[in-house]
């Protein structure tokens, strides 16, 4: 029987998985969704991601294929997963792609998210879905560190010393910093702030390490300019902490 290759969008949050790559520890979302395709499916699957995330990282688009000989059409594939995949876990679209297609080397574009609440008193509703900073962040300061990373560069300072790729030049096309006043009705009240990176790809914990060195620039711990100092030093050690992983989102994959 003719194999199909399925291209699938969703979006899942991270908190109850350790990450989306199928973990001999404990849940992962690669685990459960391959689980619910064999179900609806009749076969085994297996999904191959645009990229991992980490344990506790949310996704507001993923994308993932896998190949099958069912005959299942695509469009019914969100139906009939999404009653039984878990609440934190939805297909949104589900395509019939070419044989050629990957949705890992495809990628020409990621956009991910990192989302700071930034006020005294924390959140409890907040508390899986966005770091808390008590300290006043200074957002100009941060852009125009934000600034020294945009463009083509070797990331090895922000980069996780885990990393087994060598290749550790990568393009941010743009970091964007926006704040919004939270509601003053309650005491204590200060902003969200969301920062956006986009790029032509991303090394592991990336993102979460130019958050966590932003983030330590906005407290007044280094001034704008050492960010191009932990840039050329290509020294993991001398750039900032890794931002927590629940703060962090996959917002965005263009093909």
């Amino acid at each position: 029987m003719e194999r199909r290759k399925i291209k699938l969008t969703f979006s899942y949050q991270g908190t109850a998985y350790y990450g989306f790559q199928r973990q001999r520890n404990g849940p992962s979302v690669q685990k459960t969704m391959e689980d619910a395709l064999r179900k609806i499916l009749k076969q085994e699957t297996t999904l191959h991601a645009s990229g991992r995330t980490d344990s506790g990282v949310h996704a507001r688009q993923q994308v993932a294929h896998f190949c099958t000989a069912a005959r299942m059409p695509a469009d019914r594939i969100p139906v009939a997963i999404n009653t039984i995949l878990p609440d934190d876990i939805v297909v949104l679209e589900a395509v019939d792609m070419p044989a050629d297609f990957h949705a890992r080397y495809y990628v020409t574009e990621k956009t991910y998210k990192y989302r700071l609440l930034n006020q005294r008193p924390a959140d409890p509703f907040l508390r899986e879905w966005a770091q808390h900073v008590k300290i006043p962040l200074n957002l100009e300061k941060m852009r125009r560190a934000a600034a020294y990373l945009v463009g083509t560069h070797d990331f090895t300072s922000f980069c996780s010393t885990r990393a087994v790729v060598e290749d550790k030049v990568r393009t941010i096309h743009e970091i964007r910093i926006e704040e919004s006043k939270r509601d003053d009705s309650l005491p204590g009240q200060g902003f969200d702030i969301w920062l956006t990176f986009r790029g032509s790809g991303f090394l592991y914990n990336m993102v979460r390490i130019m958050t966590g060195t932003l983030v330590e620039v906005g407290k007044g711990k280094w001034e704008a300019e050492d960010v191009r100092r932990m840039l050329e030093a290509r020294n993991r050690d001398i750039a900032g902490i890794t931002a927590p992983a629940h703060g962090l989102y996959l917002w965005e994959v263009k093909y």
